[in-house]
């Protein structure tokens, strides 16, 4: 199938719209949120079925978040998530159980996300038979057909977690996360703690389950020669945003954002008589919890521009394919619109912070100016009554009390 440019077309198996995670770092005296950590913030993308999507980024740049959100592993994820037409993070809980079998990750850690109270034909088989994708009767001949595929001896299969080497646990992650036959696979650092042989063997393992079974995998990893190897397009990562986005010989080649560039200065070349021509980003990346104004790049960019302080740079499409957010390659139409789009939104936030402040003083008005004169006099009257009478009733009696006071004291003269 081929679409009108004479390339090949894909099915789509996943579009993301405007993804965000936001975490609760701060409350009010009220107990009520005030403060976020924005670990993900607005991030869009498609994948292709049968494809990997390679996503690279610094420590703490919401790679990971972003793969956990879109398996639905957080509450509270926002935007878009289109699986094979249908929108997941609208569905229900019990909704979701029915196409969770196929959405499934491959954690970083080969030792923590593996049971030590399981074997491993318990740990690989253990979610085919909640899902009854396998009956009794056939479950330890499925296990060991799911071993083979992934390496592993048939010998394993009664054996814990804690006799085998980091490479033999990630391959049972893998076997574990193929047991339930996928179509979509999150590969979050599978191999960042391996060595670099065994990362080999991984990698090759992985790149030949996708081409048997046509697997789409989101693929994260620090490792850019990795990602370089295994992945048809690449999204770039900053603070929580996608800055650039398209297909492997787009980005290696034609690199646009400045980050990116300095990104992929830092891969060494294994040659002694090439000059690397390093891009030193100056500054350490800000917190996500308070982000900086406008680009969040801009406070380590060498290219840095009035605007990029200002105004946040638009995701959008610079070539066909190539999409990239940065003020570099805005044309002066695209400036002019960018800055009375702020103009606009920094009115209409005054706005709202005047009509918030003036809520106080409507309501007032509304119980007490706006009130009917006589509805205004009859309150004023009622209260003023209630006060009389309670004075009234106070000088009464304090007048008795004198008048009982004053037969006593002419009895006591006249016995005197």
């Amino acid at each position: 199938m081929r679409n009108n440019d004479g390339h090949e077309a894909h099915e789509l198996l996943l579009e993301v719209k405007d993804l965000k995670k936001y975490f609760v770092v701060g409350r009010d005296f009220f107990g009520r949120p005030e403060k976020f950590l924005k670990a993900v913030d607005g991030v869009s993308f498609k994948i292709a079925k049968g494809k990997t999507l390679g996503i690279v980024g610094e420590s703490g740049c919401g790679k990971s978040t972003m793969g956990r959100s879109l398996l639905r592993l957080y509450d509270g994820v926002q935007g878009e998530m289109w699986f094979k037409g249908q929108d997941i993070n609208k569905l229900s809980n019990r909704e979701f159980d029915k196409i969770r079998p196929s959405l499934q990750m491959i954690f970083q850690d080969p030792y923590a996300s593996l049971s030590p109270r399981l074997t491993v034909g318990e740990i690989i088989g253990e979610s085919a038979r909640q899902h009854g994708l396998v009956d009794k009767a056939h479950f330890h001949e499925y296990v060991l057909h799911i071993m083979d595929m992934c390496g592993l001896q048939p010998h394993y299969f009664e054996r814990y977690p804690h006799e085998f080497s980091g490479g033999q646990r990630q391959r049972i992650c893998i076997a574990r996360a193929l047991a339930l036959k996928p179509e979509l696979v999150v590969c979050d650092e599978p191999v960042s703690a391996l060595d670099v042989s065994i990362q080999a063997q991984v990698i090759n393992m992985l790149i030949d389950l996708r081409q048997s079974l046509g697997l789409t995998y989101v693929f994260i990893s620090h490792d850019l020669s990795v990602v370089k190897h295994i992945s048809d397009d690449v999204g770039v990562m900053y603070l929580g945003n996608l800055v650039e986005y398209g297909s492997k010989e787009d980005i290696f080649r034609e690199t646009l954002h400045p980050y990116t560039k300095a990104l992929f200065s830092a891969v060494p070349v294994p040659n002694p008589h090439v000059k690397m021509n390093r891009i030193m980003l100056k500054g350490d990346i800000p917190s996500p919890v308070n982000p900086p104004k406008g680009c969040k790049f801009h406070t380590r960019c060498d290219h840095c521009m009035d605007i990029c302080r200002e105004i946040a740079p638009e995701y959008r499409e610079v070539k066909p394919g190539h999409f990239c957010a940065c003020h570099l390659y805005n044309s002066e139409e695209d400036t002019k619109r960018l800055i009375a789009k702020d103009e606009e939104e920094k009115r209409l936030a005054e706005e709202k912070r005047l009509a918030d402040a003036q809520k106080p003083l409507n309501k007032f008005k509304a119980t007490v100016v706006d009130k009917p004169v006589g509805k205004v006099k009859e309150v004023v009257g009622d209260t003023y009554n209630k006060i009389k009478e309670k004075v009234k009733s106070v000088v009464d009696k304090k007048s008795k009390d004198e008048h009982k006071t004053e037969p006593e004291q002419k009895d006591n003269g006249g016995q005197e």
